[in-house]
């Protein structure tokens, strides 16, 4: 029998809104009520709540689309801070052998990553600004891969993005667990990656039988 991957929860600072990731009308439903609480009901305030549901809803459907099994939006940091960022989770399906060493599922991983001629992976990976740490023993131990990338707008009137990508490997298991951050404040990548490095060094593995839904239950309103 195939063990299942367990869930990971992540300590979010401040709120967050977990958008959900069923059918289309589920997630118009959840936009609906999270524009009108967050951006009122004001007549000149019309036309900024279409665009944030056009664009919160799509968002929702592509992350859904993409297999992502958790989604969440930040609402404000302490002090009332925009972080304009969002997160998800998703479980590729990748081959990545049949070692369950940390150190080896990472070696399998990076060769995907950074794909070429055979011994040079680990050198293409930090030449593309990749980066890998290990995680604290505490949190569950294991080896965390990071890739960045910047999205530019096909409209000048938007921002660009940025993405960060955590991949980390999943204890006994030959596989990966995937945390994107995106946010639209790339101009403040730099510093914003420090807070997600945390985040994720922070993360730590559920215990068996419990969703990751029931595990980050509350995280809106912890804060």
């Amino acid at each position: 029998m195939t063990r299942p991957t367990p869930a990971l929860r992540l300590s979010l600072p401040g709120r967050w809104h977990e958008l959900p990731l069923g059918t289309d009308d589920e997630i118009r439903a959840d936009v609906a009520a999270f524009v009108r609480e967050h951006y009122g009901r004001r007549d000149d305030q019309a036309t900024l709540r279409a665009q944030q549901r056009d664009r919160l809803g799509e968002a929702a459907r592509r992350a859904r689309d993409a297999g992502a099994t958790q989604y969440h939006l930040s609402v404000s940091m302490p002090g009332d801070l925009a972080l304009a960022t969002a997160v998800a989770e998703y479980r590729p399906g990748l081959a990545l052998g049949a070692a369950i060493e940390p150190a080896a599922v990472a070696d399998r991983l990076v060769r995907v990553l950074a794909p070429g001629e055979d011994g040079g992976h680990w050198e293409r990976l930090a030449a593309s600004g990749g980066v890998v740490f290990e995680r604290d023993a505490k949190s569950g131990a294991g080896i965390v891969v990071r890739t960045e990338r910047r999205l530019e707008s096909a409209s000048p009137d938007d921002a660009p993005t940025a993405v960060a990508d955590y991949w980390l490997t999943v204890p006994g298991a030959a596989s990966v667990v995937l945390v994107s951050f995106t946010t639209a404040l790339a101009d403040l990548a730099p510093v914003l990656v420090e807070l997600f490095d945390a985040i994720v060094g922070a993360a730590e593995w559920a215990t068996a039988g419990r969703s990751l839904r029931s595990e980050l239950a509350g995280s809106e309103t912890a804060g």
